[in-house]
């Protein structure tokens, strides 16, 4: 595969992930808005809410079928379907049938579209490393990264733009559209036969899917350095799902009494994310230096986060920008860690290690956001801030203390 051939696959992989993005977006809009508006039923918008990170939790189920099936026919097939289950919905819409049978068809073709990208993200995660060296993997983690961010900041007003203008269904016609855009991009990829035997490589196969799921984490268990890693953040993500479900309420109450005030906090914490992306290309950190690096950003993700609350007494745009370089810290290290990742394990079994670390960092949220929505009836929505603040420091305490223990136990081994 030459150089050049290499950079026009990793494009064609961006723009996939661009379209399969957008159309992700348009459908889930749709379906959200359909249960809003036509249903008018609480419980089934919660159902919506409840099953993208109910599904990150069970991600480590899709690892062996990412790493034993043809990754590309994998991209198209999962792709495919998603066409066809948004033209099955617009159909469905378009005959204005609203009973109880309906909406439970609705909601499974909304999950199984979810698993659907819950297996296509990790897949081209596992592509990526194939097409770049491990010097531009950075780089394009970036790159990838920010084109995600900033469509998570187009895309969070023009939905609900596109279906004032329009209507759901026809919305939901827009997602088929882009998915099929999305098929023509993975279907231009090109894997030789190296790729392939390299992403099939014997070692990491056993012939059964329970032993392929074993030793996905007895891989990811032999890598200490990472697993060091993971924990810790999947902990404070704990305290995140309690930050997520009182920032609403916080800015509603601090910043302005309507969902503007909302949107304002996320977007000016997407351009943080954003600036995040753009200023890690200039770190090249490795692994021996990844606990400092993770360590510094829970530090300026922590100082500034706990800033935020305390700026309600001093200026609206003070707490916008100490929430904007709380989350450009936090987009840092994850986009470090992501290829810290990428670098440390075969394509081979990347897959099984990656869904294993999604379904590890997700864990905690759900049980975070319950114990948050108890906190904000107890003691408001600006303690969920003051918390989550903390626990980012803490954090960063502990990765220093942990720094600090290897350091002493190198100096007796030396003496």
């Amino acid at each position: 595969m030459t150089k050049r051939t290499k950079k026009k696959d990793v494009y064609n992989l961006l723009f996939g992930r661009i379209s399969t993005n957008i159309a992700d977006s348009l459908f889930y809009m749709a379906i959200l808005w359909h249960f809003k508006e036509v249903s008018r039923s609480p419980f089934i918008v919660s159902i919506i809410f409840a099953v993208a990170s109910g599904i990150d939790m069970i991600s480590f189920g899709f690892g062996p079928l990412i790493d034993r099936i043809s990754i590309k026919k994998l991209l198209e097939s999962s792709t495919f379907l998603q066409a066809a289950i948004s033209v099955i919905t617009f159909l469905i819409l378009y005959l204005r049938i609203d009973n109880l049978i309906i909406s439970i068809i609705l909601i499974t073709l909304y999950i199984v579209s979810t698993i659907l990208s819950a297996i296509i993200y990790p897949a081209e995660y596992k592509l990526l490393p194939l097409f770049v060296s491990e010097k531009e993997l950075l780089r394009f983690n970036g790159i990838f990264q920010l084109t995600y961010r900033v469509l998570d900041l187009l895309l969070d007003a023009g939905v609900t733009v596109i279906i004032t203008l329009t209507s759901i269904p026809i919305t939901v016609v827009l997602s088929a559209i882009v998915f099929a855009t999305a098929l023509k991009f993975y279907g231009s990829l090109k894997i030789n036969l190296a790729a392939k035997e390299f992403l099939e490589e014997d070692e990491y196969f056993t012939g059964s899917y329970r032993k392929d799921m074993a030793l996905g984490w007895k891989t990811l268990r032999k890598e200490k350095n990472i697993l060091e890693l993971i924990l810790p953040i999947a902990f404070t993500n704990f305290f995140y799902g309690i930050f997520s479900v009182g920032l609403p309420y916080f800015a509603q109450s601090y910043i302005r009494d309507s969902a503007l005030g909302y949107g304002t906090l996320l977007f000016t914490s997407s351009l943080g994310s954003i600036g995040g992306t753009l200023l890690v290309q200039r770190f090249k950190i490795g692994k021996k230096d990844m606990q400092i690096f993770i360590a510094i950003c829970f530090l300026g993700a922590g100082i500034f986060r706990v800033l935020v609350p305390i700026s309600i007494y001093l200026n609206i745009w003070v707490l916008l920008v100490a929430s904007a370089i709380s989350s450009m810290w936090i987009t840092m290290m994850n986009t470090n860690f992501e290829a810290l990742v990428q670098t440390s394990f075969s394509s081979s079994i990347l897959g099984r290690v990656e869904t294993i670390n999604d379904s590890i960092l997700s864990a905690m949220i759900p049980i975070g956001t319950l114990v948050g929505g108890w906190i904000i009836k107890v003691s408001g929505s600006l303690m969920t801030q003051y918390i989550y603040g903390a626990a980012l420091l803490l954090s960063a305490v502990y990765y220093f203390l942990i720094l600090k223990d290897k350091k002493q136990k190198m100096f007796l081994t030396m003496k």
